[in-house]
């Protein structure tokens, strides 16, 4: 239960344990549940968004639902994003790039990129189709989580002086293998199995943006992370789109 309340604690502004105590190994196996903190972020978005249908349009609730989001992770999350689009952006080698990252501006090229993305996530939520929205709406945050667990696996941390994500870099094969686990079940109780489809397409993604990192930054750190968070969510939101548009086509 612990453990639960590390990663609760981590990814979101709720502080249910005030003197929670735990070393760094701790931390670092935590990450097997971050999926589950996604779903209950995706519950607390599920409910706002049965609730504020009945009184706004639908637009304005798709915008209010990505806005509670932002505020439920505390921010930290986008500004992971922005800051590593402002490095991969201006920096010329590895160590540019993550001098970039660690100043706590965010630059012109980070802001604009950080407007895309909830453009994107805004219009692929406003499209879901009616029928797989609310599942769309719990998911989508379970991705988001669970996008961190298999890099955190994938690579090291990038920083020799260490930082915030240093706990989580190089998490063993069990924590992937579990978070993975979680995240698929439920996702699965979603979505049937098209979420063999999704997990499948997702990974295959993380793991090529794996890649693109150990390249660029030599490893991954806390703001890439966030970076993988956020934009996990978004694609997952647009491969659920275009699987539920060529499952309607092919009806």
């Amino acid at each position: 239960m612990n453990r639960f309340f590390i990663a609760l604690q981590f990814l979101t502004i709720f502080r249910v344990r005030k003197n929670l105590s735990f070393d760094e190994a701790e931390f670092g196996r935590s990450m097997y549940l971050f999926p589950v903190i996604g779903a209950l972020q995706g519950l607390i978005l599920l409910f706002a968004w049965d609730f504020l249908t009945t009184l706004l349009p639908d637009g304005l609730v798709t915008g209010m639902l990505i806005l509670i989001l932002v505020i439920i992770n505390g921010g930290l999350h986008i500004d992971g994003f922005a800051d590593t689009v402002d490095g991969l952006a201006g920096g010329k080698t590895p160590a540019d790039r993550l001098r970039i990252m660690k100043d706590s501006s965010t630059g012109a090229i980070g802001a604009a990129y950080v407007a895309l993305l909830f453009l994107i996530k805004f219009l692929a939520l406003n499209e879901m189709p009616y029928e797989v929205k609310a599942s769309a709406i719990v998911a989508f945050p379970i991705a988001g989580r669970w996008a961190m667990v298999p890099l955190a696996h994938l690579l090291p941390y990038a920083r020799p002086e260490g930082g915030l994500g240093a706990a989580f870099a190089g998490c063993g094969r069990a924590v992937m293998i579990k978070a993975t686990v979680l995240a698929a079940v439920m996702v699965a109780l979603l979505f049937g199995v098209m979420a063999l489809a999704l997990m499948a397409l997702l990974g295959g993604i993380i793991y090529l943006s794996a890649r693109f990192f150990r390249k660029k930054l030599g490893g991954v750190t806390g703001d890439v992370f966030g970076f993988h968070s956020e934009a996990a969510e978004v694609v997952f939101l647009i491969l659920i789109l275009a699987m539920t548009n060529m499952l309607t086509l092919e009806e």
